[in-house]
């Protein structure tokens, strides 16, 4: 049985960010707000104040009267994934991150200096001038300037904070029996929903050790036979350009939704965002998060490997699920958050019964599968053609 905030989790991860960021910076600030005020100054004084700010912090702590964590606030310099105020005053900006980079700007400052320099300019000699500028994550490394001392360049202190901290104080807080039922209950869940996405440790366990030696010996392989699908995919002609683009993938892992898949945008105008993408799902209907129950039926239980066809805007979305029943049953139209396929499936034991024949089979059944799709994606051209006009 998944925890509660796993059974609620069901977004998909997205170029450059994923929404678990989003939805532990959700869970944590509701968390935060149901505490008694004692515990949120004990949880701001153990987790979120730098050594050197601390005897400000605390002068201020002393004598304030609300605390609120807020979330997706929007400011001048972009969006801010948590703001604390204290009595109404911004004192601590926190970004979440798991994975994905810091953001860097143009002139090459990263978007922490100019969440530290708002935070800075909004700070008051009332509140002893405590300004934390804080990066909560997993596995993203910090700027190499983020250090505690460097508050001239980030404006506010700096403070490096891990998930893994964040869940040893919810443990803490789960068996601390002063506390009301539903905020232990709420603070075990969430720290239950990190181990499941295997945030409480940056440190590798002995599985994981199992499994690189695993993967060291055989990625270069199914590398290899990822990327011979990619050159057969490249070489079709017509719609599917020859070589490759920034965008296009010969094989990327996601662990996050138990994929193994390359893409290849298309070259089919007007038509933007249109990309044939292939690989293997790993339990798709329980790994992947489509919109709606009847997208989630179309996904098979079985480890399967599959062929699609994706587009990216709401327009050339609209057109896809418009023109999709064109094709056969075998194809499944599924739509997520920020993208629509096309998509059939076959069960992966059907192709690893002879491994080493992977990239051979996959490349015959596209063979199969692109005279399907090539009059859906002309028709989607004309359609999207007289839209333009």
């Amino acid at each position: 049985m998944s925890s509660h905030y796993g059974r609620l989790f069901k977004y998909r991860e997205t170029n450059g960010r994923t929404p678990l960021e989003d939805f532990l910076s959700e869970s944590l600030a509701d968390l935060f707000n149901r505490l008694p005020k004692l515990e949120q100054l004990s949880f701001i004084d153990r987790l979120l104040i730098p050594a050197q700010v601390k005897a400000n912090w605390h002068s201020v702590a002393s004598t304030s009267t609300e605390l609120r964590m807020r979330t997706q606030v929007s400011i001048s310099e972009g969006r801010l994934d948590i703001l604390i105020v204290c009595d109404k005053q911004a004192v601590i900006v926190v970004e979440s991150k798991i994975r994905s980079p810091v953001g860097k700007r143009p002139d090459g400052s990263d978007q922490l200096q100019h969440y530290g320099q708002w935070l800075k300019r909004q700070s008051d000699e009332s509140l002893g001038n405590v300004a934390v500028i804080c990066l909560l994550t997993h596995l993203t490394p910090p700027p190499k300037e983020f250090t505690e001392p460097s508050s001239t360049a980030y404006g506010a202190t700096p403070k490096l904070l891990r998930w893994s901290e964040v869940a040893a104080e919810l443990k803490s807080l789960s068996g601390d029996e002063r506390l009301r039922w539903d905020i232990r209950t709420l603070a075990e869940e969430l720290h239950i929903f990190l181990l499941e996405q295997d945030m409480t440790s940056e440190t590798p366990r002995l599985e994981d050790f199992a499994a690189a030696i695993i993967f060291v010996k055989a990625g270069s392989r199914i590398s290899k036979a990822f990327e011979d699908v990619f050159e057969h995919v490249s070489g079709l002609k017509g719609v599917f350009p020859k070589g490759s683009i920034p965008d296009d993938l010969p094989l990327a892992f996601d662990s996050d939704q138990n994929l193994m898949h390359g893409w290849k945008y298309l070259s089919a105008s007007p038509l933007t965002t249109i990309y044939f993408a292939y690989g293997i799902a790993l339990q798709p209907n329980r790994s992947l998060t489509p919109d709606g129950a009847l997208s989630k039926q179309n996904l098979p239980h079985e480890d399967s490997i599959f062929l699609c066809l994706g587009v990216e805007t709401n327009k050339e979305m609209r057109l896809l699920e418009e023109h999709s029943k064109v094709l056969g049953p075998n194809w499944k139209y599924i739509s997520f958050d920020d993208n629509s396929i096309v998509v059939t499936f076959r069960p992966l034991n059907t192709i690893l019964i002879e491994p080493e024949s992977f990239a051979g089979k996959m490349n015959a059944w596209i063979d199969e599968a692109v005279p399907q799709l090539l009059p859906l994606i002309t028709t989607m051209q004309k359609q999207a053609a007289q839209l333009v006009k």
